[in-house]
């Protein structure tokens, strides 16, 4: 067999960029990682530094911000398929929760204005249940979100290691 030194000089150059191509896929999991948990992390943060606010403003303002937080997670780019799904059930849950305890501000609200006449009070039960009722699916998606993001991390883990 006859090689020309061309030749044999693009066979380590092919190995070298298949080389890299494995190793960037490992090194942009971990960057797609890091991003993702992150942003769950802030998230998470968030609702723990304002979940036993009954202000209708802090309220309100937790709802707006974990609507960006779903927004945000749902800007991020990823590649992993694993990750994607992490991604879309948080963005989910996120936007639950959002949804939830925005309508535990306006019940909030709602119940501030009532009068104290007989139709006063049956606004106060009314937005008493509402709050019953969001609250319930705040908790849910709350509850849903921390699976995932246990499941986040450990996927995360056992990718770096």
């Amino acid at each position: 067999m006859y090689f020309l030194p061309k030749q044999i000089a693009i066979i380590p150059l092919v190995a070298a960029c298949c080389l890299l191509t494995v190793s960037c896929q490992k090194d942009n999991r971990v960057v797609e990682c890091t991003k993702l948990t992150e942003i769950v992390t802030k998230g998470n943060a968030l609702i723990e530094t304002k979940k036993d606010s009954n202000d209708t403003g802090t309220t309100k303002n937790l709802a707006k911000d974990l609507n960006q937080t779903s927004k945000e997670l749902e800007s991020v780019s990823l590649t992993d398929t694993n990750l994607k799904e992490f991604q879309s059930q948080s963005v989910k849950s996120f936007r639950q929760m959002g949804q939830a305890i925005g309508d535990i501000g306006k019940a909030l609200e709602a119940g501030n204005r009532a009068s104290t006449s007989i139709e006063g009070r049956e606004q106060i039960r009314k937005a008493q249940a509402d709050i019953i009722k969001a609250g319930q699916q705040a908790n849910d998606a709350a509850a849903a979100q921390d699976a995932v993001t246990e499941k986040l991390i450990n996927y995360c883990k056992s990718k770096t290691q």
